[in-house]
């Protein structure tokens, strides 16, 4: 006990030394749910899950006043899948955030692994944030490029708001990679997302590239979305145009609402892909997916929820909810259903 008490008094102590420096804040999601996906030819599939609200995360963030307006922070944030208690399965210990940042009037300068701004564009127009069994990365054909959602080494400059316009710039250099690896995720990154946002209406456009391979090949995405908040509505949208340039087209569309109600509230969204600008073969392979969710809200950090959904394919697409049946692949241009229960907590 005395060894235990020893402990504990040099981490106040330690605590104590390091709030009277700067601010640190520990915070993180804990989101489990009980799934259950059926795809054509397979079968159904029952699976403790995560992510189906929110994506479960721990992390520190701190900042520091310099003084004259200028400001330090630093920003720290893993995975953590709360049914088995493992992190990232790639090797990257703080694999949604590991950044330092420089803040103040100018806006903020961003170095480390981060969202890009063609990803981030994409969570704030799908009700269901690209999770769950209705998000709508189910249906994005090339999710599996690194940088579709965040990119290591980069350096961003995010602007400060002027009214309504808001925007960010992120590049991050290849490293002299020699592609392509089959073990280092570093890519040569470009991109940017600039918007409008002003009471009820918010609409940006974004566009991103990529470096895939040795021969210069790379991954392209430009997307336009928009939002509007009725009060008892809040509409939203996007449209994407992907390319990779090693294989072909994707059009990818996103409609959805959510309709709060006192501690509850409606998700709903569809979502389509489209494959395009290849082969006969390539462009019959679409796909489309419909969604509807529940959340109840028990207080301001706990809440409970529900989702089903449904995919569509078509030609020889094979999307599928995550948390089918291990090692067994849907049949071509058939169905993929499921519904989530869970919790979500946040601190």
């Amino acid at each position: 006990m005395k060894h235990i008490a020893t402990v504990a008094a040099l981490l106040a102590l330690a605590a104590g030394t390091a709030s009277a420096q700067s601010s640190v804040t520990l915070f993180g999601i804990v989101d489990v749910n009980l799934r259950n996906v059926n795809n054509s030819g397979v079968g159904g599939n029952t699976t403790m899950n995560n992510n189906g609200l929110s994506s479960s995360r721990f992390g520190f963030r701190g900042v520091e006043d310099l003084g004259d307006g200028l400001k330090a922070g630093f920003w720290l944030e893993s995975d953590i899948n709360p049914d088995t208690g493992t992190t990232n399965p790639n090797g990257k210990f703080f694999a949604r955030r590991s950044t330092v940042s420089l803040m103040g009037k100018f806006g903020e300068v961003r170095i480390g692994r981060d969202l890009t701004p063609s990803g981030s564009y994409t969570y704030g127009h799908d009700p269901f944030g690209v999770i769950g069994v209705g998000g709508s990365a189910n249906i994005a054909r090339f999710i599996a490029q690194p940088t579709f959602f965040r990119s290591d080494n980069s350096i961003s400059y995010i602007m400060p708001k002027i009214g309504g316009l808001y925007g960010s710039v992120m590049i991050a250099p290849g490293e002299g990679l020699v592609l392509p690896s089959t073990t280092n995720l570093a890519r040569k990154y470009a991109g940017g997302r600039f918007g409008y946002a002003q009471g009820p209406i918010d609409i940006s456009v974004a566009a991103g590239s990529t470096v895939v391979d040795a021969t210069g090949g790379k991954f392209k995405t430009t997307g336009i979305g928009a939002a509007y908040d009725m009060g008892v509505v809040h509409l939203m949208g996007h449209y994407y145009w992907d390319k990779l340039t090693t294989a072909g087209k994707e059009n990818r569309l996103s409609l959805g609402l959510t309709a709060p109600f006192g501690a509850h509230q409606i998700r709903a969204s569809y979502n389509r892909s489209d494959a395009t600008g290849g082969t006969a073969a390539w462009n019959a392979n679409d796909a489309s997916q419909l969604a509807v969710g529940y959340v109840h809200n028990l207080s301001k950090r706990t809440a409970m929820y529900g989702t089903v959904a449904r995919i569509s394919n078509k030609g020889a697409a094979t999307f599928a909810i995550s948390g089918g049946t291990p090692g067994k692949t849907i049949t071509p241009g058939g169905s993929s259903s499921g519904y989530e229960f869970g919790v979500r907590h946040s601190f």
